[in-house]
């Protein structure tokens, strides 16, 4: 039960099949509206799933806004057209690029002060009274579904009257200037016939899939479940939305007002016992080395999840993180890397491709002094901080810190993580075939690896990291 008008209801999305089963519910049971936002949303097998499910939802009279960031959608302003020519379906492209074949390549680099500015906010809202804000994007990798590599992440699914300030900030971005309707930037001509195709592949696909053993087990799933018996057991609480304002990027990084950074900053500073921190792109400039080694000082333990180098999938955000990881350890702040062979974030059903597959952290977020979560799409790095755009929550909540911290534990286990240490030299402690061991390099990761590692750290685009 809600306690109070304040208070909001809370779930954490830790398993990456809960992820993709929250996601189709809340398109399936949607009555009016969805508002979907992401950075980055893939043509694959679990976007067109989901596709499926949205399309079905227009169907059936949900008015559906779809805001996109453009980095990824190279090739595919045709197919978005013609989603767009269902009379419930609106779709809007972010900062689009100017070229919009092949040349878009160049404009990344010759005009990169406005096409590196990018929006990376993550929320999937139905009918203004269910949202998810997270880590995910909508892809394969993110819920458990590719073969090379599946990513370890985080999301909140929340209701109450928090979701208003959800559909608020999704609105804010709609409206902006930065936001373009598809039609205005594909030439080509598309007809309603080509969007019944679309719907017609989009069935068939979903008809050939929902046999499978992945998807009957996903029917069986503890979340399925409990999202048909309405039992989801929300954790209630009170809670603040955090999102940079649009204009961000129109601003420079000392411009800080419209940057949800400076608002948040107090919890941080008021953390007196703990700080959980995970991040899987971690490059803290020497501006926030500095006070993470003065609040470390000041006797709050700071602990640290990273990606390791073999389970990173940009590695020249490693470039930028490995300068300042000694330091860090130096002044008493725990570091650990994520392992590529992490084995607790195994979905609890049967995937849908088989075959082994590497993790990789993906996961933001935040525990202050086992009361405080924040749970988001930024990063600590120059990019969230000053050319991404970002949304997040803080909820007050012991109980939601707790399960947090439970998954920040295990995922730091020896089992799942390299804990750094300093012995004369950078050392590398994890557990091996139940035995502990040391690394005095990098483990796991290949030559090439290294070597390119070692090239990107000697050219100065920590900025653009």
């Amino acid at each position: 039960m809600i306690n109070n008008k304040n208070q909001s209801g809370f779930y954490l999305l830790s398993d990456n099949t809960d992820a993709f089963v929250a996601r189709f519910a809340m398109a399936t049971i949607a009555e009016k509206t969805l508002d979907i936002q992401y950075y980055i949303m893939h043509n694959d097998a679990s976007g067109q799933y989901l596709a499926y499910a949205i399309l079905s939802a227009a169907d059936r009279g949900v008015y559906v806004r779809i805001l996109v960031d453009d980095i990824n959608l190279s090739g595919r302003d045709n197919n978005l057209k013609m989603l767009s020519q269902h009379e419930n379906i609106e779709i809007r492209i972010f900062n689009p690029l100017s070229n919009r074949e092949w040349f878009r390549n160049i404009e990344l680099i010759i005009n990169l002060n406005k096409a590196g500015r990018r929006m990376h906010n993550k929320t999937f809202v139905t009918d203004n009274s269910v949202a998810i804000i997270g880590g995910r994007n909508i892809g394969d990798e993110y819920f458990d579904d590719r073969h090379s590599l599946n990513f370890v992440d985080l999301d909140l699914l929340t209701t109450g009257p928090i979701v208003n300030e959800v559909t608020q900030s999704f609105n804010d971005y709609w409206n902006s200037h930065w936001a373009t309707p598809v039609e205005n930037l594909s030439k080509i001509k598309v007809v309603k016939k080509q969007l019944m195709n679309i719907r017609s592949k989009l069935r068939d696909k979903w008809f050939q899939a929902r046999n499978t053993e992945y998807f009957q087990s996903l029917q069986q799933s503890d979340l399925t479940q409990k999202i048909i018996n309405k039992q989801i057991p929300f954790i209630w609480a009170k809670a603040r939305l955090f999102y940079d304002d649009p204009e961000k990027l129109n601003k420079s990084a000392e411009e800080t007002k419209i940057h949800f950074s400076t608002q948040i900053r107090p919890y941080f500073e008021h953390a007196k016992h703990e700080l959980l921190i995970a991040s899987p792109y971690f490059v803290p400039g020497h501006t926030g080395s500095l006070w993470f080694k003065n609040k470390q000082k000041q006797g709050t333990q700071i602990t640290i999840l990273t990606n390791s180098l073999a389970a990173t999938d940009v590695i020249a955000v490693h470039a930028g993180y490995k300068k300042y990881r000694e330091d860090l350890l130096k002044a008493g702040i725990k570091v650990f890397e994520l392992k590529p062979t992490a084995k607790f974030l195994h979905s609890k059903v049967k995937r849908l491709i088989e075959g082994a597959s590497s993790a990789s952290l993906h996961a933001k977020y935040m525990v202050i002094d086992q009361q405080y979560v924040f749970i988001g799409s930024a990063n600590i790095d120059p990019r969230s901080k000053a050319l991404n755009t970002e949304i997040g929550i803080m909820v007050d909540s012991k109980e939601l810190a707790q399960q947090t911290a439970k998954l920040f534990y295990k995922a730091t286990s020896l089992e799942n993580s390299y804990q750094l240490l300093m012995d004369n030299k950078l050392t590398w402690l994890t557990e091996e075939n139940k035995n502990q061991i040391r690394y005095f390099q990098e483990p796991k990761a290949g030559f090439l690896r290294k070597a390119g590692v070692f090239i990107l750290s000697l050219l100065p685009f920590e900025s653009l990291l």
